[in-house]
């Protein structure tokens, strides 16, 4: 059976999705044509704990034999740091990763957009991130690995990347500016194929689907739907919506889903303004830390006459 040599790592609502739609369409490289959802093997402990065999046969068991390259996607490899790490090191020490960073206060945001989305928040984005430390210690069983409101968290690169580092070389983990890769610019693509071994280094893919969250109106009222509707059949009606499907057939279901249609807005909220300094205070060390351990810029993630509380240099 074949077996993975790259992972596209990290980081949630970083840009994960739309590298995977953009190398899928390589013709030497393999990827799992099922999107949703994604492995998380080395994150989660009950998927870990089917065990190597079952990992490769779920994902790898019909990878062609002219694939050179054999990837999978999950965006909780870098959240998971040293505990991942250390789980991929013991079964494939010579992996390469691929980790897409994006602005974390801007990434921050998006996550909290997709968690109303899923009908799992309920509060402002000020007071899920004034309240996460807290809702994080009381979150039980799955959830508390799962952590959907560890918000932050996810955002603190340098951290996790110098876990990473503890168990693989630096030739062997290639970080890519999410803002600097789009439809408009498939230029970081070139880096990618090199870092991977493509023969084929002048693929132009085509256009990838945006992945942007779509807006919730009341983040209350998603929640109470996911609830009324059950886990399975919510996420399945989300899906419905996004393709503008019709799922329901029981008269007494059409009210509620009329309702969930009603409550989604296809636009891009901006971040709230009067969290932007607090998100900025929250992530300007790891910033700083970041610039030290990647090749590129990332200056414009913060105000650069910006100050983090308490002074600074």
């Amino acid at each position: 059976m074949r077996t993975p040599n790259f992972i596209i790592g990290g980081t949630a609502a970083g840009g994960t999705s739309y590298l995977y739609e953009l190398l899928i369409q390589h013709s030497e490289i393999y990827l799992p044509q099922q999107r949703i959802p994604e492995p998380h093997y080395y994150y989660k402990s009950w998927e870990y704990a089917k065990g190597l065999d079952w990992y490769l046969k779920q994902y790898f068991d019909d990878v062609p034999s002219d694939k050179i390259v054999i990837g999978e996607r999950s965006s909780s490899y870098l959240y998971g740091g040293k505990k991942v790490a250390q789980r991929i090191a013991k079964d494939f020490p010579k992996m390469k990763f691929i980790f897409m960073l994006r602005n974390p206060i801007q990434r921050t945001w998006a996550n909290y957009r997709f968690t109303c989305l899923q009908g799992l928040e309920e509060l402002s984005f000020k007071e899920a991130i004034t309240q996460e430390e807290q809702r994080i210690k009381e979150s039980q069983g799955i959830w508390r690995e799962i952590a959907p409101y560890d918000y932050t968290g996810r955002g603190f690169y340098a951290k996790q990347l110098k876990e990473f580092l503890e168990f693989f070389p630096k030739e062997q983990i290639l970080c890519i500016k999410s803002e600097s890769l789009s439809n408009a610019n498939f230029s970081p693509l070139l880096k990618i194929y090199e870092f991977l071994g493509l023969k084929e280094k002048d693929f132009v893919p085509s256009f990838a689907p945006s992945h942007t969250s779509l807006s919730v109106v009341n983040a209350k009222l998603q929640k109470e739907l996911r609830a009324y509707f059950g886990d399975t059949t919510f996420s399945q009606l989300m899906n419905s919506v996004r393709r503008e499907e019709e799922l329901i057939t029981k008269a007494e279901d059409k009210e509620k889903y009329e309702q969930l249609k009603n409550n989604i807005k296809n636009i891009k909220e901006v971040i709230p303004e009067n969290c932007v300094n607090l998100l900025q205070d929250i992530f300007y060390k790891d910033i700083e830390d970041l610039s030290k351990l990647v090749n590129f810029d990332v200056s414009d993630w913060l105000n650069p006459i910006h100050l983090p509380a308490g002074g600074g240099g």
